[in-house]
């Protein structure tokens, strides 16, 4: 219902009003009245009517100049003046000062619910088309962020050409025309604690957590007015951040990143302190379009990776490598084929891959302890696969051991890569026939009996057990995975905590003495391990 103000410094004319005017059948209410012009703009801040009928000639403050403080408050409010002169002049003067109808007194019951419909009418129609233009800007809103949404998630998995890019969406979505961009992927950890919960308190963590994120950035991001960053649930376990901004100077670039480093270092702090959810995180390195997202995407999930076989609750930076010199630089991407085909027992892939990465090798002038790396985690992967495989027992020839002896007393990366073709016809051979889908196990049970149940109270990683065992480490870290269904450091930390539990259960230990003999020297970290795996504190446990 509508609101009224009715100013007028004759009693009897504002009885009149309020009694003969059927105000309730027009949908009008009368907020206030008042007997002069300053009390009118005093009543009119208090009560904020709709609109306002005032007389002109009045003590303090007149009809005029009340209208024009009232239009200075809010121009949009109707103004009806009532007078009790048929002045020419007051009728110009009320046009000029924004008065939408002017009313010789005494009007009449007609003229009055006339004037008043008309002011209710173009009132509800302003109302109506704010309504509408509130109701577009918001479904606006909605649609831009719904193709902000699809256009990254197309950008993290398409790779375009600069002039492929759809310009006219960019625009409409608000984004930067030029921008650099940067990924950041978290992937939260999904421990046992979690996966016995019903789904839906999962996706409550979720929701927590993207509220979290968005919530930061918010807060930090304004330190940075170049900066911005939109945030993708790319999956049910994923979300990815992108950073996006102008190209920093030489000089402030090292300062950014370093900002971009400790804000999602604070992120990771508060989702373990408020969610209770450990993370794995990887940045990628600044790409200089959104043509080039994809590449810094790639890098962040590398990052992760090397997150698993580390410490949780950290930012991994993908470390860029493209400085090496040219010709010195052994593709990566035809190293991890080669392993996925052996790991998969794809023999005659297998082969394939090998033969083309020989003479990639040969032909690129590699460094001999490039070539030394390569060729000793490719010979680790392929014995491992023997191994354990059913043509163990057939097994001839010198070990794992003599073999990397004989590749590291190569002189040349020519004479290492004769013998690596030997060795590997030879080794090949004997896996071609191996049942497929066999697990490998017989190196994780090693790693499990050997390090993690002897040496979980020492401070060891998996890069060190893969050195012990002359084992590429992300092959053994790829392989733990595969065995086990968990990374490395899950399944060692879920030991620890089994471990912590039994020493609670003696009731002979304080917390921070309970960390240090299972392996944890920071006894918060231990207490946030624990707790992100069981559900409860150290001390909730025991009591």
């Amino acid at each position: 219902m509508n609101t009224i103000l009715l100013v007028d410094d004759d009693d009897y004319v504002i009885n009149g009003l309020l009694k003969h005017i059927p105000w309730k059948d027009m949908g009008v209410s009368i907020v206030g009245t008042a007997a002069d012009g300053m009390e009118g703009l005093s009543k009119f801040r208090e009560l904020r009517p709709d609109f306002v009928i005032t007389d002109i000639y009045m003590p303090a403050m007149d009809g005029f100049q009340l209208t024009e403080a009232i239009h200075d408050i809010d121009p949009d409010v109707p103004v009806v003046i009532l007078s009790g002169y048929d002045d020419l002049a007051n009728a110009r003067k009320a046009v000029s000062t924004g008065v939408n109808h002017f009313l010789l007194k005494p009007p009449s019951i007609s003229e009055i619910e006339f004037v008043v419909r008309e002011v209710l009418q173009q009132l509800n129609e302003s109302q109506e088309q704010d309504e509408l233009l509130s109701s577009y800007l918001q479904q606006q809103d909605i649609v831009r962020k719904s193709m902000k949404d699809a256009f990254f998630r197309d950008l993290l998995s398409t790779r375009y050409r600069p002039e492929e890019l759809p310009d006219n969406r960019i625009a409409f979505m608000g984004l930067p025309e030029q921008s650099s961009v940067q990924a950041l992927t978290l992937s939260l950890v999904r421990s046992d604690v979690f996966a016995r919960r019903e789904e839906r308190d999962w996706q409550l963590l979720r929701f927590g957590t993207g509220n979290i994120i968005r919530e930061m950035l918010n807060a930090q991001l304004g330190s940075q007015p170049d900066l911005s960053a939109e945030v993708l649930e790319y999956s049910d376990q994923e979300f990815v951040i992108i950073f996006l901004g102008a190209p920093p100077q030489e000089d402030e670039s090292q300062q950014l990143q370093q900002f971009i480093v400790n804000l999602s270092d604070e992120i990771l702090e508060n989702i373990l302190q408020f969610m209770k959810l450990s993370v794995l995180a990887g940045l990628g390195t600044v790409r200089a379009g959104y043509h080039e997202l994809m590449d810094s995407y790639l890098e962040s999930r590398y990052a992760v990776e090397i997150a698993e076989m580390n410490e949780w609750n950290r930012v991994y930076v993908y470390a860029d490598s493209t400085e090496t010199e040219p010709g010195k630089v052994v593709s990566m991407d035809s190293v991890r084929y080669l392993h996925d085909a052996i790991f998969q027992k794809q023999w005659q892939n297998a082969h394939e891959l090998w033969n083309r990465l020989a003479k990639e090798m040969a032909g690129g002038n590699v460094s001999l302890p490039v070539c030394k790396g390569v060729c000793s985690g490719i010979a680790s992967a392929l014995w491992i696969a023997t191994q354990t495989s059913d043509m163990q027992e057939e097994t001839s020839g010198p070990g794992l051991e003599d073999l990397l002896l004989k590749l590291n007393r190569s002189s040349s990366a020519r004479q290492m890569l004769e013998g690596m073709d030997d060795a590997i016809a030879r080794l090949i051979a004997l896996n071609r026939d191996d049942q497929v889908g066999k697990k490998s196990n017989a190196l994780v049970e090693r790693v499990i009996k050997e390090y993690i149940e002897k040496c979980y109270h020492e401070d060891i990683s998996l890069e060190q057990i893969a050195a012990n065992l002359h084992v590429n480490r992300n092959y053994l870290s790829q392989l733990f995975k595969r065995v086990t269904g968990e990374p490395f450091v899950t399944y060692f930390n879920k030991y620890r905590i089994r471990k912590a539990i039994e020493l609670i259960g003696t009731g002979k230990y304080m917390v921070y003495e309970i960390s240090e003999r299972v392996g944890f020297q920071n006894s918060t970290y231990f207490s946030q391990v624990f707790k992100s795996i069981t559900g409860y504190s150290p001390s909730e446990y025991n009591r």
